[in-house]
């Protein structure tokens, strides 16, 4: 009788543990993505910003790309704000765009014309930033990888 209940026990044991790292797994892993497109304003950004394409992931990499119009000067008072400090393009620089991170293709938007700003660590974390003069487009692409 004793053995059987250990037995179960230990089968108990082994269940929970194995729901229990399935669910950190998925939580921390798992694709929780979410994509808005044509957003007329956004929380994480000025009320000037309009135009809003929005690609979030919260799981561990903490994923954020967005694009959305603005005029310049509206762009710089955010980069400041936020502690980015642009520099303008003189060699053209690559940029995600929410859509193509949302549709899985990563194509990169090229800055001809603008702002760029980009900090990054070892792992991939960190942010970059642009602005494109040309359509008067801000651009974030920001991982806590």
């Amino acid at each position: 009788m004793i053995k059987r209940v250990v037995i179960i026990a230990c089968i108990a044991v082994v269940v929970i543990t194995g729901l229990a790292v399935a669910g950190f797994g998925w939580l921390m892993f798992g694709d929780h993505s979410h994509f808005e497109t044509g957003l007329a304003k956004s929380k994480y950004l000025p009320p000037t910003a309009h135009d809003i394409n929005i690609y979030t992931n919260p799981n561990i990499t903490g994923w954020f790309v967005c694009d959305f119009s603005m005029n310049e000067e509206d762009f710089k008072k955010l980069a400041e704000k936020q502690g980015w400090n642009p520099r303008e393009i003189k060699e053209p620089e690559k940029i995600l765009t929410a859509k193509s991170v949302h549709d899985g293709t990563h194509k990169e938007h090229k800055l001809k014309n603008g702002l760029y700003y980009s900090k990054r660590a070892p792992n991939g974390g960190g942010v970059t930033v642009g602005y494109d003069r040309d359509n008067h487009r801000g651009y974030i692409e920001q991982s806590s990888r």
